[in-house]
């Protein structure tokens, strides 16, 4: 299969490619423009060569669940790859959220149909992300936001500087505000860093405006959920608190 221009990107798809196909379909779909397939733990990475460049499609066991278009791609609303930050606003403010959010990776900006607090727990629906670097945006990602996690173990989707392998030594120290006990944050995976695990975990611990559940404390905020271990459990299995994004593939606990 060949195409003769940078192809289009919607909400769904990206020129032969669309949300939710297979494996099959999408090499079906991409001919000789598919480059060579890797397989992670949790997804697999079907690159793609077309005139504008280079992109990916990200799959899980639910098909394909993100699309990041090669450079030059601009979206059905006419706007992409260079556009400004208040083009996609004006292209998409009438009937979807918009929000501008800082990632691991930089600062983004993404338009979704759906509601954009679940944005961090997959595709609300309408979802479409963009890199912004020095006032402009990136090519459009097609169900999902540049910077976010969507496959644990593969390296290229995560910034240069963070580790991608587990991390076991500690990052810092927490304390249980309901005990005044002390913990040690550890044992991360996916490739989160240090000051961020700090971060979540002080958020969970001290922010008045989580709702808190059950018998572990569980909260949900941000894509993540925390909860503490029960102290049988936490006997048990060696640490008192954990937190992960399954989203993005990432997690980390608290010991002991």
């Amino acid at each position: 299969m060949s195409v003769s221009a940078v192809a289009e990107a919607s909400s769904e798809k990206f020129g032969p490619l669309t949300l939710g196909m297979t494996q099959a379909e999408v090499l079906s779909s991409l001919g000789d423009q598919a480059g060579a397939v890797a397989q992670f733990s949790s997804c697999t990475v079907v690159p793609f060569t077309m005139p504008g460049g280079a992109g990916r499609a990200i799959l899980t066991s639910a098909g394909v669940t993100v699309i990041e278009s090669p450079p030059g791609t601009l979206t059905d609303r006419g706007v992409g790859d260079g556009s400004t930050v208040a083009q996609i606003e004006s292209a998409y403010g009438n009937d979807h959220s918009t929000r501008m959010i800082q990632t691991e990776s930089g600062q983004s900006i993404f338009v979704t149909a759906g509601d954009p607090s679940q944005v961090g727990n997959g595709d609300p629906g309408g979802l479409i992300g963009f890199s912004i670097h020095d006032g402009t945006v990136g090519p459009p990602v097609v169900g999902g936001v540049p910077g976010f996690e969507y496959c644990s173990g593969n390296s290229s989707t995560l910034p240069s500087q963070l580790p991608t392998a587990s991390t076991s030594e500690g990052c810092g120290t927490i304390t249980y505000p309901q005990t005044g006990a002390i913990a040690s944050i550890d044992n991360l995976q996916g490739g989160i860093n240090c000051e961020v695990a700090m971060d979540v975990a002080e958020r969970y611990l001290n922010d008045t405006s989580l709702s808190h559940a059950g018998n572990t404390w569980s909260a949900e905020f941000d894509g993540w959920l925390c909860s503490v271990l029960t102290a049988t459990a936490s006997e048990v299995e060696g640490h008192s608190l954990e937190c992960s994004d399954r989203t993005r593939g990432i997690s980390f606990q608290a010991a002991p």
